[in-house]
């Protein structure tokens, strides 16, 4: 991609908040629009030569090969599956999902037991455990205690967590942005950690949050692959073998994204900046500064056409083990290339979508990812970018529930991504 384009998504980084309220304002009021049902015609009769036309256009072919996807989602085993009826005002049971761990990871069956009153105080309690069709494995405890509702605050809350994680096999290909696929291996980690912090929602869009968080990550032998740790040695990687670290993040952020009458919303900006330092043995102590950015601008008042932009930034200031750098390569930055394909210590990603209604309940896409990693920030350049690119469906089952399938492309290789709850 050119250097124009590069500097037309940076223009659209800075801009994209202030695009997206004068697109809505200029939008005329609208009675709510049922887009459940096709459009009606409105026009007589029709062009010459339209059933030729119709025959010959691609557009015709990929609407036929939708057509079952298309029905199942609307009345068929999908949509049964997804509008599973549940009781909202259930206290206390288990929830049967399916999802993964991350990056790479794979899918598995997600079961998660849960009490919204435990002990009668109001306090939420959720014990989430995944394991996948990968042998990657996560076992969560979660709680949420209420501290008050009258406060400055709409809800303040103290939030407590612990967990063990295990990731099979990720892959490492080196640090830097100048990292060339060759050299793939693969390291596995196992992760214990105990957190606990307050949580507050200043209104209905601003939350912030303060937290502490102690972490023992070791490093090992994956379950396939070359192993990273036969291959590298602990100078060239630092973290090699594992750490132990302590973490104190706030974070702050305005969220007013939503997913209903099968269209995303809204717009997410969030910052959060943490403190790390080793714990016990080890020399690893740094700053981190993480920048998240989601902007849906509609083009039309039904939501048909819509415009999606993403950006994320992150920069890590000292010495930082290798399995805590920012990294490229994910449904979440470049979807061309292989998962972890890029990592530093800093990294910069962008996303611009372009997304139209195909189908009442079936959305079709078109992308370009761009991201560079680097040493420091001020080694970011426009001549550094790796471009990926691709198309990506939507289907509906639910109003808020969709289902994405990605197809990214990169001068490396291709990658196909499934992801049963998108936030993007």
């Amino acid at each position: 991609m050119s250097k124009i384009c590069r500097l037309i998504l940076f223009t659209i980084f800075v801009t994209a908040p202030l695009a997206e309220v004068r697109a809505q304002e200029s939008l005329p009021d609208a009675e709510p629009a049922t887009t459940s049902e096709p459009e009606q015609r409105i026009v007589e009769g029709r062009p010459a030569l339209y059933s030729f036309k119709r025959v010959i256009n691609p557009f015709t072919w990929l609407e036929a090969g939708l057509r079952p996807v298309a029905r199942s989602a609307e009345s068929g085993f999908i949509h049964r599956l997804a509008t599973r009826k549940s009781n909202p005002d259930k206290t206390s049971g288990i929830r049967f999902g399916f999802g993964g761990t991350g990056t790479g990871s794979g899918m598995g069956p997600v079961v998660t037991p849960f009490h919204r009153d435990f002990l009668g105080r109001g306090i939420e309690v959720e014990v989430p455990l995944v394991y996948t069709h990968r042998a990657y494995q996560s076992y969560q405890v979660q709680g949420r205690i209420p501290l008050g509702s009258e406060n400055f605050v709409q809800r303040l809350r103290l939030e407590l967590g612990a967990g063990y994680s295990s990731r099979a096999a990720d892959d490492f290909f080196g640090i830097g942005n100048d990292s060339r696929s060759d050299d793939e291996s693969s390291f596995r980690t196992v992760t214990r950690e105990a957190s606990a912090g307050f949580a507050a929602e200043l209104n209905d869009d601003w939350k912030a949050g303060l937290r502490g968080v102690y972490r023992n990550v070791g490093v090992t032998n994956p379950t396939t692959g070359d192993s990273l740790q036969d291959q590298a040695g602990s100078v060239s990687v630092p973290g090699l073998f594992g750490a132990t670290m302590g973490s104190a993040a706030f974070s702050i952020g305005r969220d007013t994204q939503v997913r209903e009458d099968f269209a995303f919303k809204g717009s997410l900006d969030q910052l959060e900046v943490s403190f790390n330092d080793s714990v016990g043995k080890g020399d690893f102590r740094y700053w981190r500064y993480r920048l998240t950015s989601q902007h849906f601008i509609p083009l039309t008042n039904d939501n048909r056409k819509v415009i999606a932009f993403r950006a994320l930034l992150e920069t890590n200031r000292g010495r930082v083990p290798f399995f805590d750098m920012p990294f490229l390569g994910s449904q979440q930055t470049l979807r061309g290339f292989e998962s972890f394909r890029f990592r530093d210590r800093t990294a910069l990603a962008l996303t611009l979508e372009y997304r139209y209604r195909i189908w009442p309940r079936i959305d079709a896409g078109l992308f370009v990812d761009e991201g560079q990693v680097a040493p420091e920030l001020g080694d970011l350049g426009l001549d550094r970018f790796h471009t990926g690119y691709g198309a990506r469906l939507f289907v509906w089952p639910k109003p808020n529930t969709p289902i994405s399938i990605d197809y990214g492309r990169s001068r490396e290789t291709w990658r196909l991504h499934v992801s049963f709850k998108p936030r993007f």
